[in-house]
């Protein structure tokens, strides 16, 4: 078996996951929550205009506090949604088991003594060794 039928492997369960499995779920969901997609439309419209004020010409330290503290309380909005926040928690899981496929993948590839590789410490990784 060469090395794209392994990479066609993982990626068959990457799909399978169920932390990908119920990210495609939750997205599903998210998309046919018409209380949701209003939300989510409110929230773009909303933080264009914070990014156009944020980009404005001689804004002040706290202008740009003030659009963040805005846009976290537009996103906080988001989030009492159950399908958009299930949907955010699910797509975090999934980008975490990514992230920890990718991370092994590359202390292989560097090698065990690659500067930035592996520190002993798997709390945050799926494990290598």
């Amino acid at each position: 078996m060469d090395i794209l039928d392994k990479a066609r492997e993982l990626g068959q369960m990457m799909a399978e996951s169920p932390e990908c499995i119920a990210y495609k779920e939750a997205e599903a969901a998210q998309l046919s929550d018409e209380e949701a997609q209003k939300l989510l439309y409110a929230y773009h419209v909303k933080n264009q205009e914070l990014s156009k004020r944020a980009g404005a010409e001689g804004v002040t330290k706290e202008e740009l506090e003030a659009i963040q503290a805005e846009a976290q309380e537009e996103f906080n909005k988001l989030m009492v949604n159950t399908s958009i926040r299930n949907f955010v928690e699910a797509q975090k899981a999934f980008s975490t088991l990514l992230e920890q496929v990718n991370n092994i993948i590359a202390y292989f590839v560097k090698g065990k003594d690659a500067e930035g590789g592996c520190g002993g410490n798997c709390s945050s990784c799926g494990g290598c060794h």
